[in-house]
């Protein structure tokens, strides 16, 4: 009896110092990284450089669990409260840190994604031709762990903005019957640099106003698109630019949009305000003055541009 008594009691001993080893804060702060190919023996490898060190009856346990048939690439990390049982439990469940991508509404190609990352899509999704994905991306916050998820994003966000716009095609004026959905999203990039929400279906109405009679939509921000190198002012010589976004030289449209617009854009693309504006100045934050000719414009100007 007192031998089974003691087996037991160095049984309890054995068992009570594995559980604090398991349970006890390690106090360290480690993001770690799990890559293709990386199995458990790889990652424990990892963390004991780190002085991080399961017991050899854990390994057993996460063997038990499958973990190295369920682990995620990504990166996972240690806070100074995490004990090797919350190590394990991140493992198992894949805990994954996720990082932000942000696509701001307004926001150019060119400013989110490298033009490696573009060829790559362009080529998994068979656009042999010209691949423009300007105006085509929903603004939005999207999740990922892995830059090889950068292709998946971009592709979220394509097909995002087209149910934006078909969206905003179908709830269109019955008027912009002869208008074409690229045409809409065009406009839309044009009212997401030029205006904020409250104004976007007044300005809209200005847009087709100076379309319907032929004139020069004269806009700064299809300009300043077109300009190669633009130092953030806008000079008169800048006007003169022989670019096709330059609608101070070209009338219509531009060629393409030149920013990714926001649902709210789409609709007010789609949804003018109708009234007889030609000519908007800015006089405030988010506050246009609007004449309906280029003698009130003119003094517009004066009043809010010359003076300030």
């Amino acid at each position: 009896n007192l031998v089974k008594y003691l087996f037991s009691f160095i049984f309890f001993i054995n068992l009570s110092f594995y559980l604090f080893l398991i349970f006890v804060p390690l106090n360290q702060s480690y993001i770690f990284s799990i890559s293709k190919g990386d199995n458990l023996k790889k990652v424990f490898e990892n963390l004991e450089d780190r002085d991080i060190n399961f017991p050899r009856f854990t390994k057993i346990m996460m063997n038990m669990f499958d973990v190295d048939k369920k682990l995620s690439q990504g990166s996972y990390e240690i806070t100074s409260n995490d004990s090797l049982f919350r190590i394990f439990k991140k493992l198992k469940d894949n805990q994954i840190i996720l990082k932000k991508f942000i696509i701001q509404e307004g926001s150019r190609l060119k400013e989110l994604f490298s033009q490696d990352i573009i060829n790559i899509f362009c080529e998994k999704k068979k656009i042999l031709f010209s691949c423009n994905l300007e105006g085509l991306l929903k603004p939005d916050v999207y999740l990922y762990d892995r830059e090889e998820e950068l292709i998946m994003i971009l592709n979220m966000a394509l097909e995002g903005q087209k149910q934006n716009i078909d969206f905003a095609w179908e709830k269109r004026d019955k008027l912009l019957a002869d208008s074409s959905k690229y045409q809409l999203l065009i406009i839309a990039s044009i009212l997401e640099k030029e205006s904020c929400a409250n104004e976007r279906k007044k300005i809209s109405g200005v847009i087709y106003n100076r379309l319907k009679k032929n004139m020069l939509l004269q806009m700064d921000s299809t300009t300043i698109y077109g300009l190669k190198n633009f130092k953030g002012d806008l000079k008169k010589s800048h006007l003169k630019d022989s670019s096709l976004y330059n609608t101070y030289m070209h009338k219509g449209l531009p060629p393409g949009p030149i920013s990714n617009p926001s649902l709210s854009s789409l609709i007010a693309a789609g949804q003018p305000e109708m009234h007889e504006y030609l000519y908007f100045v800015a006089n405030g934050k988010c506050s246009h003055k609007f004449s309906t000719n280029y003698e009130d414009h003119l003094k517009a100007i004066d009043q809010f541009q010359l003076n300030r």
